[in-house]
């Protein structure tokens, strides 16, 4: 039997709302890591790397100014299963 992934990013979204209007940081970034396996994020200066890796630790603004999409998923090899973006910040902050 094959091992889950580790982590799956689907479909993330982030945006900024700033006084000038909305800005889109990340815009459907999708990717899988599985176990054993390196995932390197590569590209230009602004294009949202840095935003995808806090997007997933949860370490983005919450709340009005920031808004956070999509799916991310964090499997243990225990079996457990969390979808990171769904937990509340206590948890997330545990695990």
């Amino acid at each position: 039997m094959t091992a889950p992934p580790l982590l799956q990013v689907e479909d993330l979204r982030v945006r900024f709302t700033t006084d000038t209007g909305v800005i889109p940081a990340v815009n459907g970034v999708s990717f899988v890591v599985w176990p054993r396996e390196t995932l390197a994020l590569v590209g230009e200066s602004g294009s949202g790397k840095s935003v995808t890796g806090l997007s997933i630790m949860r370490l983005t603004p919450r709340g009005g100014g920031c808004r956070v999409e999509g799916r991310i998923r964090l499997h243990e090899a225990t079996g457990r299963d969390w979808d990171l973006l769904a937990l509340p910040e206590a948890e997330v902050r545990a695990l």
